[in-house]
Protein backbone atom coordinates (compact mmCIF):
# COMPACT_ATOMS: atom_id res chain seq x y z
CA UNK A 1 0.00 0.00 0.00
CA UNK A 2 1.04 3.39 -0.23
CA UNK A 3 -1.13 7.37 0.11
CA UNK A 4 -3.07 8.41 -2.84
CA UNK A 5 -1.66 11.38 -4.84
CA UNK A 6 -2.99 13.53 -7.30
CA UNK A 7 -1.06 11.94 -10.21
CA UNK A 8 -2.82 10.60 -13.58
CA UNK A 9 -1.93 6.59 -12.38
CA UNK A 10 -3.94 7.37 -9.00
CA UNK A 11 -7.07 9.73 -10.98
CA UNK A 12 -7.34 6.76 -13.72
CA UNK A 13 -7.54 4.28 -10.58
CA UNK A 14 -10.41 5.89 -9.05
CA UNK A 15 -11.87 6.40 -11.90
CA UNK A 16 -11.95 2.92 -13.46
CA UNK A 17 -12.89 1.98 -9.56
CA UNK A 18 -16.00 4.84 -9.32
CA UNK A 19 -17.36 3.73 -12.85
CA UNK A 20 -17.39 -0.35 -12.53
CA UNK A 21 -20.52 -1.65 -11.15
CA UNK A 22 -19.44 -3.62 -8.22
CA UNK A 23 -18.16 -0.21 -6.86
CA UNK A 24 -21.29 1.39 -7.31
CA UNK A 25 -23.31 -1.33 -5.97
CA UNK A 26 -21.45 -1.82 -2.27
CA UNK A 27 -19.83 1.30 -1.69
CA UNK A 28 -22.56 3.40 -2.26
CA UNK A 29 -21.30 6.27 -3.97
CA UNK A 30 -22.64 7.15 -7.32
CA UNK A 31 -20.74 6.78 -10.30
CA UNK A 32 -18.03 9.39 -11.68
CA UNK A 33 -20.00 11.13 -14.83
CA UNK A 34 -16.34 12.50 -15.87
CA UNK A 35 -12.97 12.67 -15.27
CA UNK A 36 -13.60 15.75 -13.83
CA UNK A 37 -15.41 14.34 -10.96
CA UNK A 38 -12.40 11.42 -9.87
CA UNK A 39 -10.03 14.14 -9.71
CA UNK A 40 -11.77 16.41 -7.14
CA UNK A 41 -12.09 12.87 -5.43
CA UNK A 42 -8.38 11.90 -5.63
CA UNK A 43 -7.43 16.09 -4.71
CA UNK A 44 -10.47 16.10 -1.51
CA UNK A 45 -9.43 12.36 -0.13
CA UNK A 46 -5.08 12.58 -0.62
CA UNK A 47 -5.07 16.20 1.29
CA UNK A 48 -8.12 15.79 3.86
CA UNK A 49 -6.85 15.59 7.67
CA UNK A 50 -10.05 13.53 7.89
CA UNK A 51 -9.13 10.85 5.34
CA UNK A 52 -6.08 8.48 5.06
CA UNK A 53 -6.47 6.97 1.30
CA UNK A 54 -4.41 4.03 0.18
CA UNK A 55 -3.52 2.21 -2.62
CA UNK A 56 -3.39 -0.95 -2.95
CA UNK A 57 -1.16 -2.65 -5.33
CA UNK A 58 -0.30 -6.20 -5.97
CA UNK A 59 2.49 -7.95 -7.84
CA UNK A 60 1.75 -8.01 -11.49
CA UNK A 61 4.27 -9.81 -14.26
CA UNK A 62 7.31 -8.66 -11.68
CA UNK A 63 6.09 -5.10 -11.24
CA UNK A 64 3.56 -3.46 -8.80
CA UNK A 65 0.09 -2.48 -9.90
CA UNK A 66 -2.75 -0.16 -8.36
CA UNK A 67 -5.82 -2.69 -7.86
CA UNK A 68 -8.00 -0.82 -5.54
CA UNK A 69 -8.08 1.72 -2.89
CA UNK A 70 -9.03 1.50 0.99
CA UNK A 71 -10.17 4.63 3.54
CA UNK A 72 -10.72 5.66 6.37
CA UNK A 73 -13.09 8.39 6.37
CA UNK A 74 -14.72 10.48 9.06
CA UNK A 75 -11.60 10.28 10.96
CA UNK A 76 -12.66 11.67 14.47
CA UNK A 77 -9.73 12.72 16.23
CA UNK A 78 -11.07 13.22 19.78
CA UNK A 79 -12.94 10.15 19.60
CA UNK A 80 -10.11 8.37 17.42
CA UNK A 81 -13.35 6.87 15.37
CA UNK A 82 -13.27 6.27 11.79
CA UNK A 83 -15.04 4.52 8.93
CA UNK A 84 -13.00 2.05 6.98
CA UNK A 85 -13.91 1.47 3.34
CA UNK A 86 -12.28 -0.75 0.61
CA UNK A 87 -12.83 -1.44 -3.01
CA UNK A 88 -10.80 -3.02 -6.04
CA UNK A 89 -10.95 -3.39 -9.30
CA UNK A 90 -12.82 -6.57 -10.49
CA UNK A 91 -10.69 -7.81 -12.12
CA UNK A 92 -8.36 -8.24 -8.54
CA UNK A 93 -11.09 -9.38 -6.60
CA UNK A 94 -11.46 -12.90 -5.38
CA UNK A 95 -6.92 -13.31 -4.96
CA UNK A 96 -6.30 -12.35 -1.22
CA UNK A 97 -5.68 -8.74 -2.26
CA UNK A 98 -8.50 -7.27 0.10
CA UNK A 99 -7.43 -9.03 3.22
CA UNK A 100 -4.05 -8.66 3.04
CA UNK A 101 -4.76 -4.83 2.90
CA UNK A 102 -7.38 -4.62 5.19
CA UNK A 103 -4.89 -6.27 7.94
CA UNK A 104 -2.14 -3.79 6.81
CA UNK A 105 -4.38 -0.42 7.24
CA UNK A 106 -6.37 -1.94 10.40
CA UNK A 107 -2.57 -2.59 11.99
CA UNK A 108 -1.58 1.15 11.00
CA UNK A 109 -4.27 2.61 12.11
CA UNK A 110 -4.35 0.92 15.43
CA UNK A 111 -0.57 1.06 15.71
CA UNK A 112 0.62 4.62 14.18
CA UNK A 113 -2.80 6.42 14.70
CA UNK A 114 -3.82 5.04 17.86
CA UNK A 115 -7.40 5.03 16.90
CA UNK A 116 -10.27 3.66 19.58
CA UNK A 117 -12.26 2.38 17.51
CA UNK A 118 -12.87 1.40 13.21
CA UNK A 119 -15.82 0.72 12.14
CA UNK A 120 -17.66 -0.13 8.93
CA UNK A 121 -20.96 -0.10 6.86
CA UNK A 122 -21.75 -3.17 4.96
CA UNK A 123 -24.46 -4.20 2.91
CA UNK A 124 -26.11 -7.12 4.36
CA UNK A 125 -26.03 -8.82 0.91
CA UNK A 126 -22.05 -8.65 -0.08
CA UNK A 127 -21.30 -11.71 1.85
CA UNK A 128 -17.30 -11.49 0.53
CA UNK A 129 -17.00 -8.25 2.18
CA UNK A 130 -18.51 -9.53 5.35
CA UNK A 131 -16.41 -12.63 5.57
CA UNK A 132 -13.23 -10.86 5.26
CA UNK A 133 -14.42 -8.29 7.94
CA UNK A 134 -15.12 -10.95 10.23
CA UNK A 135 -12.14 -12.79 10.04
CA UNK A 136 -10.36 -9.36 10.37
CA UNK A 137 -11.91 -9.24 14.37
CA UNK A 138 -14.65 -7.00 13.28
CA UNK A 139 -18.28 -8.05 15.10
CA UNK A 140 -22.27 -7.07 13.91
CA UNK A 141 -23.05 -4.13 16.36
CA UNK A 142 -26.64 -3.56 14.77
CA UNK A 143 -28.49 -3.46 11.15
CA UNK A 144 -29.48 0.07 10.03
CA UNK A 145 -32.37 -0.33 7.41
CA UNK A 146 -32.67 1.38 4.25
CA UNK A 147 -29.52 3.21 4.89
CA UNK A 148 -28.10 3.54 0.61
CA UNK A 149 -30.02 3.69 -2.12
CA UNK A 150 -28.22 1.91 -4.87
CA UNK A 151 -29.04 0.02 -8.26
CA UNK A 152 -32.14 0.82 -7.81
CA UNK A 153 -33.48 -0.25 -4.37
CA UNK A 154 -32.67 0.62 -0.72
CA UNK A 155 -30.47 -1.24 1.20
CA UNK A 156 -29.97 -2.40 4.80
CA UNK A 157 -26.09 -2.54 6.15
CA UNK A 158 -24.40 -3.93 8.95
CA UNK A 159 -22.41 -1.77 11.77
CA UNK A 160 -19.42 -3.70 12.30
CA UNK A 161 -16.65 -2.50 14.89
CA UNK A 162 -13.20 -3.41 16.23
CA UNK A 163 -11.68 -1.65 19.21
CA UNK A 164 -8.01 -1.37 19.41
CA UNK A 165 -8.37 -3.49 22.61
CA UNK A 166 -10.08 -6.32 20.75
CA UNK A 167 -7.40 -6.09 17.92
CA UNK A 168 -4.87 -6.11 20.63
CA UNK A 169 -6.04 -9.47 21.96
CA UNK A 170 -7.16 -11.10 18.73
CA UNK A 171 -3.67 -10.68 17.47
CA UNK A 172 -1.62 -11.39 20.83
CA UNK A 173 -3.57 -15.36 20.34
Amino acid sequence: MRPLTTTDIDRDLVQQLFTQPSTARFWFHPPFQNPKDAAKFVKKHSQSNRIISMVIQAPVADDLTEVGLIELVELDSIARTGELEITLLDQFQGKGYAQIAFAQMIDFLFTYHNLHKIFLLVDVDNAPAIHIYQKQGFTIEGTIKDQFFASGAYHNVYYMGLTQKQYHKITAD
